[in-house]
């Protein structure tokens, strides 16, 4: 027993030793699967994208090719579908009175719009002395609104009884068709102010409006491997997401994001799967001696919003294989004044010391965080209650624009950095124990600057139900914890108003204030329960 101590003492040093030298990662792998990656012809490697795909089964080929074998049965892409995108697929009209609307000219439908055949009369939302018309049951209301505000004001509207809505502004005609925005639960529609002119003195009459509003499923993957020395849940699991914008559009951060040029992501996150296929491919020469397995993943969909690292984080729980780690890398190609940032430092109680001790032979100038959540997929797994680490070498002025290519990479920094890892992912590896799971401190949920309260949970934007609101992760000591909220259950109304969106549930939080002792209908489990909470 004593001997064998000492062999893995010994062992452990030597991966120190190797990981700092030249014999370490391999530069020109590395280039090699960046540049594949980040070329022109992924086109962006945007989600549901033929090249998506593409990017996927290379990844999932390179790593066959260093040993690597797929973790959940025998294909090591997984695949998963989402909500690509929703589009007017034919026609909408509208007939006010005898008028028929022309569309293009007199209105446009949303497409956040659902597909809908409604007929109610015209009202419009404010009297002549500006004050809101208070019974809106059956009505097709007319308001004024900027195109952006929509989404928050449909539930008010809705809980009048409006059936649809028609908005006007100085903006011109909304003329999209399609959105990768949520839905929305009543139909609306854009109409010109020639066609307010029109219809200012038609209060009362008859109004018919039909959409045709189709949801586009599109299919991503996660490729799931494994070095297949262990097949138990002691894992250190190494992740990155190797999707991007594909051609820009909303998620543009260029200056023109309506003009169409690949978005390349070089370093968002090219630069990260090809670090986690590197520290793959040398942990896997050594698989034999560890006593943990390593699991290598490429996420997709994270740009859609972490869609592809729930999945995997939610079904390893489900199979009892969640990782005793998870290392994230994320944008670590722009290493600069060798400073590297390292968070979920506070999550278990080894980590500072072995992310510090692990730089003694690289030198890096580090900048450590203790928190767990963060915008990127070990997220996901932090809130399955797994420790986390997380690798970046932070934002640049090239960020989510077209001039993110791999000549700007800083190869040889990613040399170090990889060595660095693999030796902290190894010296983990090698350890027999479990590392302890922290819970650090959490956000709150987004969009709540301007609210008087707050739940104290993150919205889980993979739902898409439209039956009601999924709780993400949900912060210790605040209302919805104390309450008995947990992480999954689906908010279906606040004290008897019905939620199905995140829009829906929003508004309902703007109506609230401090000390509010609120009911809160929950779906768990397919059940349905009641929750008191105090705000």
């Amino acid at each position: 027993m004593k001997y064998k101590f000492i062999f893995t003492i010994i062992l452990i040093i030597s991966f120190i030793n190797l990981f700092s030298q030249e014999k370490g990662a391999d530069e020109k792998e590395i280039r090699n699967n960046l540049t594949y990656l980040s070329g022109d012809k992924l086109k962006g490697r945007e989600p549901g994208t033929k090249e998506d795909k593409i990017a996927a089964q290379f990844i999932a080929s390179k790593l066959k090719s260093y040993g690597l074998k797929p973790l959940i049965g025998n294909d090591p892409l997984v695949p998963f579908k989402f909500t690509l995108y929703r589009e007017k697929k034919g026609k909408a009209s509208i007939k006010i009175g005898s008028i028929t609307l022309k569309e293009g000219i007199d209105f446009s439908v949303l497409p956040i719009s659902p597909s809908a055949d409604i007929v109610g009369n015209l009202v419009f939302g404010e009297s002549e002395k500006g004050e809101p018309v208070a019974d809106l049951n059956g009505k097709v209301v007319v308001i004024k609104s900027l195109r952006d505000s929509i989404p928050f004001k449909i539930t008010t509207l809705k809980d009048k009884g409006a059936v649809a809505v028609l908005f006007y502004s100085n903006e011109i005609l909304n003329r999209e068709t399609r959105t990768e925005n949520r839905g929305i639960s009543l139909p609306v529609a854009q109409i010109s102010m020639q066609t307010l002119k029109q219809i200012s003195s038609m209060q009362g009459e008859s109004v018919r409006i039909e959409t045709d509003i189709q949801i586009i499923k599109g299919k991503s993957y996660n490729v799931v491997m494994h070095t297949g020395q262990l097949n138990s849940n002691m894992s250190i699991l190494i992740g990155a997401h190797y999707d991007h914008l594909g051609f820009g559009g909303n998620g543009s951060s260029s200056m023109s994001p309506a003009k169409k040029e690949i978005h390349n992501g070089a370093d968002d996150n090219a630069s990260g799967v090809a670090a986690a296929m590197e520290i793959g491919r040398l942990l896997a020469k050594n698989s034999t001696y560890l006593k943990k397995d390593i699991v290598i993943v490429a996420f997709g969909g994270e740009e859609r919003g972490l869609l592809g690292s729930k999945i995997v984080a939610d079904t390893l729980k489900k199979l009892n294989l969640s990782p005793s780690l998870m290392i994230n890398l994320d944008m670590v190609g722009r290493l600069s004044d060798n400073k590297l940032q390292v968070g979920g430092a506070g999550t278990f109680s080894e980590a500072d010391s072995i992310i510090r001790k692990s730089n003694s032979n690289f030198d890096f100038n580090l900048s450590v965080t203790r928190e767990g959540n963060g915008p990127s997929d070990h997220s996901s797994f932090y809130s399955t209650e797994v420790p986390v680490l997380y690798f970046t070498t932070g934002v640049h002025k090239q960020y989510h624009t077209p001039q993110d290519d791999v000549e700007l990479i800083n190869f040889p920094g990613m040399v170090a950095e990889i060595n660095y890892i693999a030796t902290i992912a190894n010296e983990l590896a090698g350890n027999p124990d479990r590392p302890v799971f922290i819970k650090t401190s959490s956000p709150s949920s987004p969009a709540r600057a301007n609210f008087k309260v707050t739940l104290g949970l993150i919205p889980d934007f993979t739902y898409e139900g439209g039956d009601g609101f999924k709780a993400g992760p949900v912060t210790d000591g605040k209302p919805a914890q104390k309450g008995g909220m947990l992480t999954g259950d689906i908010i279906t109304a606040i004290n008897g108003k019905k939620i199905s969106n995140i829009y829906e549930y929003m508004s309902r939080l703007g109506e609230l204030k401090a000390g509010d002792v609120i009911q809160v209908d929950i779906r768990r489990d397919g059940q349905a329960m009641k929750l008191t909470i105090k705000l």
